[in-house]
């Protein structure tokens, strides 16, 4: 350290600790021509504090060197939301300062600050200084442990009293609770825990708040599988709302043509433009959007802030997080929640114990203050419930529907034979009428195609193996999932190569025909006994599978394909919901749209309503078998 003209001069190599600690001193500059760091004479106590921490040579002359000045500013205040904190440089003030909750330095104020969120810490921090603090801010301070206490309290409601007009059926207390969360934060996750109905609380929520405020037009962003899926559950629950897609980039409708515009995270940077300034905007499946340099996170967080004021922008998620808390930053950011978590670099140093390493390379892979993080999350903008939570509220079995887009070469094969098996059907059909004298299409002939439905239905299986291959991208999305929230999952198919390829990929557990009874005994025990990590999912042939198994230790099943009847569905998750299941059940029934498998799960619907009417004596109920779908199928086409 020397004195040069009217500085002071450091010359060292990089060093990422001393680089960090001299531009703590007040004016402390580099030097781009000259590769120095320089900092004014006032500065000269600070400076020589650091010369002498870091081992520097230092003259004598600047060893006796004093300045006068005036009484160094210390404060503390409050400016556009932050609790600011200036004072000189101080070893130990700044070693006190940097542990308060999402403090960041501020290089235009030359202070440390923090969220109003943590207004209390910064209080106790200039108090243990004796550093005046202002009447408002302590008001603040007051306001903000208040409002934290009521929100983590409501992130974990299970009821709530609010009624939603038009909603066409009847939502679940603790889906109550969520919406009216959602209504009041605007701007929140909905994090509960898979197949407790994070959609219909999003779909809710916009619409209670229509009542009061422009919502609509709204965008929808989700994974590119679930988009007709979206469409599906608002044409549901709230059929009286326009609903649009977006599944390709040569078509955007109007927006006066919609109320609800769906579109999949693939696109959102293409249409990016036309996508902003929407009323509000939710975002499933959030987690897509955790890497802050990925085109559609940059996308997404400009759509989320054209909202205006008054609008809503959910994130919706069961896992929020995959691997490490970094993760939440770029969520938070999308849903203009970041700043109260003391901005991107606030957030990675208080909860992912960000360093820099020997290179100057920052790390943000680690996780601290963890239940800070949690109740800060809950008191500002996070709802969770589990399914141990809310099970009382839950039927043994929920059932759910979920549509999915095939791929395209999957859906090109679909359709091939799909034309095939329509031109063996009438081609048939004309062949019985030729040898009755009858009309293809009349009851005679209908006739005799349901007497040869068992030949039929061999032919329309082959479309039941065609779906499930096109839906592949979507189910090992649905099951990667559930995994990565450390759920096991069983998997129910019924064609050999689709049990084979699924069985592959997760671990290679099944239970499927041709296997000995040992074989079967020690596929199960490995499921029931190892970690999710070890043995994540079991894959069920429904016909070997559906009697005499206990697979309790899952509490999902996803049907890739379905059975006829809906005995062999019951059976199938069954399974799960033995004696020993201390958890609600949920069946999921993936569809790829278009396709058969819409058509089977009609018919196996319309066969449960006459089971249940056998049971209950329902007269009015209307038989239906098997086939029935070849006439549905080749009258439908």
């Amino acid at each position: 350290m020397y004195l040069s003209n009217d500085c002071l001069v450091f010359d060292f190599p990089y060093d990422a600790a001393k680089v960090a600690a001299i531009k703590l001193i007040n004016g402390a500059k580099w030097d781009k021509l000259e590769k120095l760091w320089k900092v004014p004479l006032t500065s000269i106590v600070e400076a020589r504090e650091f010369a002498i921490d870091n081992g520097f040579e230092i003259t004598n002359e600047l060893m006796r060197f004093t300045v006068t000045r005036q009484t160094p500013v210390r404060n503390v205040y409050l400016s556009d939301n932050w609790i600011f904190m200036k004072f000189p440089y101080e070893r130990v003030m700044i070693n006190a300062v940097k542990k308060l909750p999402q403090v960041t330095w501020d290089t235009k104020e030359k202070a440390w600050k923090v969220p109003v969120a943590s207004a209390g810490s910064a209080i106790e921090w200039a108090e243990q200084f004796a550093l005046p603090v202002d009447s408002s801010i302590k008001e603040v301070a007051k306001s903000a442990e208040d409002s934290l206490n009521r929100l983590i309290s409501a992130s974990r409601s299970i009821d709530a009293d609010i009624e939603v007009e038009g909603l066409q059926g009847n939502l679940l207390p603790y889906q109550r609770a969520g919406v009216q969360y959602a209504v009041k934060a605007k701007r929140t996750f909905i994090a509960d825990e898979m197949g407790l109905g994070k959609t219909i609380q999003a779909i809710a929520a916009l619409e209670y708040s229509s009542k009061s405020s422009e919502v609509y037009p709204a965008v929808v962003v989700c994974p590119p599988t679930l988009i007709l899926n979206w469409k599906s559950e608002w044409n549901r629950w709230l059929p009286h709302r326009r609903v649009s897609i977006v599944t390709n980039r040569r078509e955007l409708p109007e927006r006066e043509t919609y109320d609800v515009l769906v579109v999949g995270y693939s696109n959102i940077s293409h249409w990016e433009k036309q996508l902003l300034a929407h009323s509000s905007y939710v975002f499933d499946e959030s987690h897509y959007c955790k890497s802050p340099s990925a085109q559609r996170t940059k996308s997404a967080i400009k759509m989320a802030k054209s909202t205006p004021k008054y609008g809503i922008v959910l994130c919706l998620t069961g896992t929020p997080v995959t691997n490490r808390p970094a993760e939440y930053a770029s969520q938070l950011d999308i849903i203009g929640k970041l700043k109260e978590f003391g901005g991107l670099w606030g957030f990675y140093r208080r909860y992912c114990s960000a360093f820099q390493d020997r290179f100057g390379q920052w790390n943000i892979s680690g996780h601290s203050h963890l239940d800070e993080l949690n109740d800060r999350l809950r008191g500002t903008c996070y709802i969770r419930r589990t399914k141990d939570q809310v099970l009382s509220e839950l039927p043994p079995v929920v059932h759910s529907q979920v549509i999915v887009e095939g791929t395209v070469n999957g859906m090109a094969e679909y359709r091939k034979a799909e034309e095939d098996i329509i031109q063996y059907i009438t081609d048939r059909a004309k062949a019985i009428a030729i040898e009755l004298g009858e009309n293809p299409y009349s009851k005679a002939v209908a006739a005799k195609l349901r007497a040869e439905s068992n030949e039929h239905l061999v032919k329309l299986s082959v479309l039941r193996r065609l779906s499930a291959k096109a839906k592949m991208p979507a189910v090992h999305e649905w099951v990667e999932a559930h995994i990565a929230e450390g759920k096991k999952v069983v998997i129910a198919a019924h064609h050999r190569d689709i049990v084979d390829e699924l069985a592959k990929k997760y671990g290679n557990l099944r239970i499927q025909g041709g296997m000995s009874v040992d074989e079967v005994e020690i596929q199960k025990k490995k499921f029931m006994t190892l970690s999710v990590d070890e043995a994540p999912v079991m894959v069920l042939s429904i016909q070997a599978a559906k009697t005499g198994h206990t697979l309790t230790i899952s509490q999902d099943c996803l049907f890739v394909e379905l059975p006829w009847t809906p005995a062999d569905v019951d059976q199938t998750y069954s399974r799960l919901h033995r004696i020993g299941q201390q958890g609600s059940v949920t069946a999921t029934y993936m569809l790829a749209a278009g396709t058969i498998d819409e058509k089977i799960y009609r018919l196996i619907e319309r066969k449960r309503t006459v089971v249940n009417a056998s049971v209950e004596g329902d007269v009015g109920a209307s038989d239906v078998s098997s086939s029935q779908l070849i006439l549905d199928f080749l009258v439908a086409k």
